[in-house]
């Protein structure tokens, strides 16, 4: 389900992005940890700010699910968002690995690449971004 998508969109991006702190922490360049670093620390507060917009939304959808009244837009939206979200945490922890964000020791590349696979599972960002618009507009825009 789109849902179930969401929510492994929420896991990957969990991952990455605590692999990202605790890169940060461990690895020392000149003499500091990564962390100390105000361009990291803001990057790695970014992320966890996407990150628990990602959790509220998919704890939200799901009490609706759970009550029978989640839309196929509202499902379709939880998708969307949490798959672009994902994407862009995943992107950003790789890039604080540096090098070793490419490395699939680091666990960040394979997430990286299984987010692009759920990112078209259950419909492209696309056809849900067209789910979305007809739900706000009420004009479908499917040829």
């Amino acid at each position: 389900t789109r849902l179930g998508v969401a929510w492994s969109a929420v896991g990957h991006a969990t991952a990455c992005y605590e692999t990202a702190v605790q890169y940060a922490a461990q690895r020392r360049q000149f003499g500091r940890p990564l962390a100390a670093s105000q361009i990291v620390q803001e990057r790695l507060a970014r992320m966890h700010s996407e990150l628990a917009t990602m959790q509220f939304m998919v704890m939200q959808m799901t009490r609706l699910d759970e009550e029978g009244v989640l839309t196929p837009a509202q499902a379709s939206l939880a998708k969307f968002t949490c798959t672009r979200t994902a994407r862009s945490i995943a992107s950003n922890a790789r890039d604080l690995l540096g090098g070793n964000g490419i490395l699939l020791a680091n666990r960040v590349a394979r997430h990286f690449a299984d987010i692009e696979g759920i990112h078209t599972y259950e419909g492209t960002e696309t056809v849900q971004a067209l789910i979305i618009g007809r739900s706000i507009t009420g004009i479908s825009a499917f040829a």
